[in-house]
């Protein structure tokens, strides 16, 4: 029925259930909650809900398709606002940091103090909770969110020496199918509580607008505590949500950086630390400048890990960035 309904939406399913349908959720939250209150106060507000229940429902959804639309072309600023990187002072964004990295520290330690003992449900949960953290504490992000996110972002870097991000194409074209749709869909679910989070803080927001104009009332009182509410539970469920972005997204990584590999001509060495060179070179070969590239004896590199030869004086001499 979801494959129905994706061909019929041409695709776009992810659109719809990520960005369109928590804004409507949202949207009817203010408009039953807050508008009435400003209804006295402004005309257009006063007009609306003197329409029919029909008029307002359709009203409602297409003000949601094109607000969707808008926040899914935005998500980009409103996911790094979550993680930490945008809108933060630095100096906050440097005391989190800290605590992320003492708190993931603890984690461990509690982990494997647990699994001495008793290797059960409390052990894996703790090792989970830790595992929401980058690998290296230089990548640990200010956010829990962030760092849910980042410990995926760096993992190619972390085993390969890849950088994912720079070759994230390449290796959505090589990966199998199944394993990109993983990554679309687990995606969907993260844009879902992130976009009901902006929105159950507009609802917040509104209801506490509407409180100062008409006073704190029963539904007034109850908008504002709902979207409080509502936006704590929506991170903290993109956070979980998260998990399965991460496992989709390190399939794509593991299976299609073969294909990758080959689209420059290649096949990865049967020696990991070869692999990792490899990585690393290509690395330098898409970011940089040719004139770059050559000034670090990339092509050479390059011609090396084509012909499937292995220059032992080259590669030891060569440190590609």
């Amino acid at each position: 029925m979801a494959d129905l309904i994706n061909s019929v939406l041409g695709g776009r399913w992810s659109l719809f259930v990520g960005w369109i349908l928590p804004t409507f959720l949202a949207l009817q939250a203010i408009a039953f909650l807050a508008l009435p209150a400003f209804a006295g106060h402004v005309s257009v507000a006063e007009h609306f809900l003197g329409e029919s229940i029909t008029f307002r429902q359709v009203t409602i959804l297409i003000v949601a398709a094109v607000a969707g639309v808008v926040l899914a072309a935005l998500q980009s600023p409103l996911y790094r606002v979550l993680e930490g990187y945008v809108l933060w002072p630095r100096k906050l964004a440097e005391i989190r940091i800290e605590r992320h990295r003492a708190r993931r520290a603890r984690l461990v330690a509690r982990q494997q103090e647990v699994a001495v003992t008793n290797w059960g449900v409390k052990s894996g949960l703790l090792y989970q909770q830790a595992a929401r953290y980058p690998a290296n504490d230089r990548q640990v992000a200010p956010t829990m969110l962030g760092n849910s996110i980042r410990r995926f972002e760096t993992y190619a870097g972390d085993r390969y020496m890849m950088d994912s991000q720079l070759l994230w194409n390449h290796l959505t074209a090589a990966a199998p199918a199944a394993a990109v749709s993983a990554v679309e869909s687990a995606r969907t679910n993260v844009d879902f509580f992130v976009c009901l989070l902006y929105g159950s803080a507009a609802t917040a927001v509104a209801g506490g607008a509407a409180a100062i104009l008409q006073g704190l009332t029963r539904r007034t009182g109850f908008a504002i505590g709902l979207g409080v509410a509502v936006t704590a539970v929506s991170y903290l469920l993109a956070v979980i949500s998260a998990d399965d972005w991460d496992t989709a997204f390190r399939a794509v990584v593991d299976h299609g950086r073969v294909g990758a590999a080959a689209a420059f001509g290649m096949q990865i060495p049967d020696d990991l630390n070869d692999e990792r060179l490899m990585w690393r070179t290509l690395n330098t070969l898409v970011r940089r400048p040719y004139a770059y590239s050559e000034s670090k004896n990339v092509p050479e590199l390059v011609k090396t890990f084509r012909t499937g030869s292995r220059d032992a004086d080259l590669v030891r001499s060569t440190t590609p960035s």
